[in-house]
């Protein structure tokens, strides 16, 4: 009896082994599925995978490929390998695939918005009928036309046979019905969006800046002054000393204001010759691009700028606050310290130089007239915030120019 026990055992140990021995099996290859990704939830999101009904995650979680997550709350961010990724927002819809490689994931935009970090890239996304290289960083939005913007490097687009590359800093849309966009606009930067603010947020401010500097300095001028070729030179002495700048670059129809700045960025600026160089500023400027994307296509930083600009303009006009006729000035802004007030009856408005001087104050008289008004010339607000100086800096030039071709008719 006991020899049957003996005889019987190895068959029953080999058979509990061969179970183990299975059940470790199934539990290796199931651990050894390659991953797509890793996903890192904060809010909430759904995956749904392949077979399975759809699960909401928080937290982070390993992707398979075949998995698609929608984002229901907060966002997300699914890191893949190689050390790309891709973020997504409130209403991004990815589905991970099997790139050509197999171990490499493709993901596809369904709806929303996608940030993608390629690095040397290229990473394709696909689309709806199309496929969108990234190699750099870029944000996709998927809605009713997909539109895709290139923070860095360069995104192509390719579509049934047609291909366009979309450089940094510009932007182009492929519609739901019509046809591939055959060249790239400037990208259009929201200082509401998280992600420009991420990579645009100094090109925002700068922008702002530029902007009232060139209305303030073209409200200043009359409408045929400040737009000659000798004018710019003495406005910018190194534009003088520049072969490159001739009389053929000058647009008369261009405001003096955006010739002012156009001109400072192509000074500041150092990619191609200096022909080449105001060209692309002003060619990207005619496209619609703000004017801090202008300066950061040209790889100009603010500070030098906006020194060379202030000084311009405190070589040409400088007048910020000229009353109206018979009225004082005082309603627009408060004399300087050193302004001087006639009251004699000989006394008329007041015309201002040619090129005056901050802190300057002129008074004309012109027999006849009745009433006595003086010209104080300031210069530019400067509180320390350039939210508020270049707001009303701007305000105050634009009712000082409206003025002035007020009182020039009568």
């Amino acid at each position: 009896m006991s020899g049957q026990a003996d005889r019987r055992r190895p068959v029953w140990a080999m058979a509990v082994l061969l179970s183990l021995l299975a059940v470790g099996l199934t539990s290796c290859s199931r651990s050894s599925e390659p991953a797509a990704g890793r996903l890192v939830v904060d809010g909430r999101a759904e995956v749904n995978r392949p077979g399975q009904d759809r699960r909401e995650v928080t937290g982070s979680r390993n992707l398979t490929f075949g998995d698609r997550v929608r984002v229901l709350q907060g966002t997300a961010v699914v890191r893949l390998p190689e050390g790309r990724r891709l973020e997504l927002r409130v209403g991004t819809d990815v589905e991970l695939q099997a790139g050509v490689r197999g171990t490499v994931a493709q993901p596809t935009l369904h709806a929303g918005d996608l940030l993608v970090t390629a690095g040397a890239g290229p990473l394709v996304v696909a689309v709806t009928g199309a496929d969108v290289a990234v190699q750099g960083d870029a944000r996709l939005s998927r809605g009713l036309a997909m539109l895709v913007g290139a923070y860095k490097g360069t995104v192509q687009m390719s579509s049934n046979g047609s291909t366009l590359t979309v450089p940094a800093l510009r932007q182009a849309a492929i519609p739901a019905a019509g046809p591939f966009p055959t060249k790239a606009a400037p990208l259009e930067a929201l200082a509401t969006d998280p992600w420009d603010l991420r990579y645009l947020s100094d090109a925002i401010q700068l922008s702002n800046q530029l902007a009232a500097r060139s209305d303030g300095f073209t409200a200043q001028l009359g409408p045929t002054e400040g737009r000659s070729f000798n004018y710019f030179r003495e406005l910018l002495p190194r534009l003088a000393a520049e072969p490159g700048f001739t009389p053929q670059l000058l647009n008369p129809a261009r405001p003096p204001g955006e010739t002012l700045v156009g001109a400072a960025i192509t000074l500041e600026g150092s990619l191609g010759a200096f022909a080449e160089r105001w060209a692309a500023v002003f060619g990207f400027r005619d496209l619609g691009a703000a004017w801090g994307l202008v300066a950061a296509d040209q790889g100009v930083a603010a500070g030098p700028l906006m020194a060379a600009i202030e000084s311009a303009i405190a070589r040409g006009p400088a007048e910020f606050a000229v009353g109206p006729p018979g009225k004082p000035p005082s309603s627009l802004a408060p004399p300087s310290s050193g302004s001087a007030t006639t009251s004699a009856p000989t006394t008329t408005s007041t015309t201002a130089p040619a090129r005056p001087r901050p802190g300057a104050t002129t008074t004309t008289a012109t027999p006849g007239a009745s009433s006595t008004t003086t010209s104080t010339l300031v210069g530019p607000l400067n509180t320390g915030s350039p939210l508020i100086d270049d707001t009303i800096n701007s305000l105050v030039n634009t009712l000082t120019g409206l003025l002035r071709s007020l009182g020039g008719q009568q």
